[in-house]
């Protein structure tokens, strides 16, 4: 569990530390926890775009082959759904599958290992990434929420 705890800490200060770009995000994510239904939406249902700036901070690349995405209201009050990372696929170093979808919900950090899609367009640095249906644990304990449908456009995706 310790080695989980560190992979996901690493992985979560990905806002903070990923790569130069910041690309364009639209979408929304849905968690149900405890029988409350919460919700990260870039505005107008998911269809406004967002960029790193005073409210939000995002990031989207595909460092070693893996698609991801990261969407963190950065300056938003007190949101009860912060963050959300969808990761293609993650694997550690010793070849054991590591949680791929990542949430702040109401200050706690949950993961899940769920099957995320990332459908690249036409243009090579739009992706399309979902999820849905998902359970996440909290980190700290194991408290069950469900990943119930998240689903982002990126533009300007980095490519490596």
């Amino acid at each position: 569990m310790s080695s989980m705890r560190s992979t996901l800490l690493i992985m979560l200060s990905l806002p903070a530390m990923a790569c130069a770009n910041h690309p364009d995000i639209a979408g929304k994510a849905s968690v149900l926890l405890d029988d409350e239904t919460l919700v990260l939406d870039t505005g107008d249902d998911g269809q406004r775009f967002v960029k790193t700036g005073e409210r939000w901070s995002t990031a989207c690349n595909t460092k070693d082959g893996g698609l991801s995405m990261i969407l963190d209201r950065a300056r938003d009050g007190d949101p009860p759904l912060k963050t959300i990372a969808l990761l293609v696929s993650k694997v550690r170093d010793n070849g054991e599958p590591s949680p791929n979808v990542i949430a702040e919900l109401k200050y706690q950090r949950y993961a899940g290992f769920c099957d995320v899609v990332a459908t690249v367009g036409g243009d090579p640095h739009e992706v399309e990434f979902s999820a849905a249906d998902c359970e996440l644990q909290r980190v700290l304990d194991g408290h069950p929420a469900l990943l119930v449908s998240a689903s982002f456009h990126v533009k300007e995706c980095e490519n490596e």
